[in-house]
């Protein structure tokens, strides 16, 4: 229904439309003509002047895709202006500037912070970072389903705790998507889009506010250029090409005719919830990423890999004349396999340096395998499971391009990535 409004009423107008709609849509150009009675060139006269005093602004559907929603910052000036004669009308859609906003929204919205900057018109893929603890409450309550791939996660409530009684409805909650970034001193922090946060409920939005990092952020490339511009990844992850070796072994361990080295293998969306980037830098967390590697790597080494190459007993004579037959660990059985089986091309015995890695993850473990260790908060220790889990990939790459070397693994070939230089730690 066509209405009347004065000759200053159209930033109004966009406002309105803009506070009515389902979700802080903004009003194509087609129907503005028709609410506000003005043909096409008058409208767009009367556009550019508002933008030039900063009350409105314009997205188009050559940038953005949709421009029903405000996705991304607001363009120039003079591009918003010259570009309504270079799209159709229908392509381009008004929303009020904040400027006009936040005066009209009074104290609505006031316990949702995030809903709050959606209603005054800020960006819908603008991201907001937080510290990485802020992770921590989801990742440590079973009722939700989380997932980190290192450069983006997710998480949700379970159907299980979804459907419960016992579950309060402020708790049912999602973020769709989540991602790494980074602050001025190039350290981890969280992002996620003001669209996510937004559907939060007021408690856990207020949650995530009490973690938001107030200094300059931003986004690692990889996450930008998958939740903001919709394209592939560049990189792969340390965690990542670690699991991937594993599968890799696995296949060339058929291929020579042996058992797999590794009793489970994993893929980048089943694999174990810890077996990522520190969450908050404290000797309890690295005790546990490092038992988590030992029982990843030792732990889940099969020992019939070995069966007829090797013993997989010794022989330990006692003081009194009887003798103690001892089973191997598998991070022996591995060194002595390599040491029977391998020299490299200057025939030297690489066993004890291809195995180290290994062994010093397991004798990481082992001091608070016996004991009760303190916990003690060390910002350090985020680099060090770096630089541990690195150091265990290259152990794995080398064990790889060893069993590849076998005549029966000749039209082996490893994916190509595994052997490039896109594999990073986000």
């Amino acid at each position: 229904m066509e209405r009347e409004f004065a000759n200053d009423g159209l930033a109004e107008i966009v406002w309105e439309s803009f506070a009515r709609s389902r979700d802080f849509n903004g009003v194509s150009l087609t129907s503005l003509a028709r609410i506000s009675s003005l043909d096409l060139e008058t409208l767009k006269q009367r556009l550019a002047l508002l933008i030039r005093e900063g009350k409105i602004t314009l997205a188009f559907e050559s940038v953005s895709v949709n421009p029903h929603i405000k996705r991304l910052k607001d363009l120039p000036v003079g591009f918003q202006i010259s570009q309504m004669e270079n799209e159709a009308p229908n392509g381009i859609c008004a929303y009020p500037s904040s400027a006009i906003a936040v005066p009209r929204l009074g104290n609505d919205f006031d316990d949702r912070p995030y809903t709050r900057r959606l209603a005054i018109a800020e960006p819908q893929l603008l991201p907001v970072f937080f510290e990485l603890p802020v992770l921590e409450r989801y990742f440590r309550d079973p009722r939700y389903l989380c997932w980190f791939g290192d450069s983006n996660g997710s998480i949700s409530i379970g159907n299980k705790a979804y459907e419960s009684e016992e579950t309060r409805e402020r708790d049912k909650i999602t973020i769709q998507s989540f991602g790494i970034g980074y602050d001025s001193k190039r350290r981890r922090v969280v992002a996620v889009l003001l669209r996510y946060l937004s559907d939060l409920s007021a408690e856990h939005q207020m949650y995530w506010k009490t973690h938001e990092v107030d200094e300059k952020c931003t986004m690692n490339s990889d996450y930008e250029r998958a939740s903001i511009w919709g394209a592939w990844p560049e990189h792969y992850s340390v965690y990542i090409a670690f699991i991937e070796e594993q599968i890799e072994i696995n296949k060339l361990c058929e291929l020579i005719g042996k058992p797999p080295l590794f009793k489970e293998t994993y893929d980048s969306h089943k694999r174990p919830i810890q077996f990522c980037s520190m969450l908050r830098p404290t000797q309890g967390c690295f005790d546990n990423f490092v038992h988590l590697l030992d029982k990843m790597i030792s732990d889940n080494i099969d020992r019939e890999f070995f069966k007829g190459d090797i013993p997989l007993e010794e022989s330990i004579p006692r003081k009194d004349g009887t003798v103690e037959v001892r089973q191997l660990g598998t991070l022996s059985l591995l060194e002595r396999w390599l040491k029977r089986h391998y020299r490299n091309r200057d025939n030297k015995d690489i066993s004890a340096e291809t195995v180290a890695p290994f062994k010093k993850i397991r004798k990481s473990r082992q001091p608070v395998a016996h004991s009760i260790g303190k916990d003690e908060f060390d910002p350090s220790l985020s680099a060090k499971q770096d630089e541990l889990l690195i150091e265990v990939k290259i152990g794995l790459t080398r064990f790889r391009w060893i069993l590849s070397s076998h005549p029966d693994a000749s039209l082996y070939q490893a994916p190509e990535w595994l052997d490039g230089d896109k594999i990073v730690l986000y």
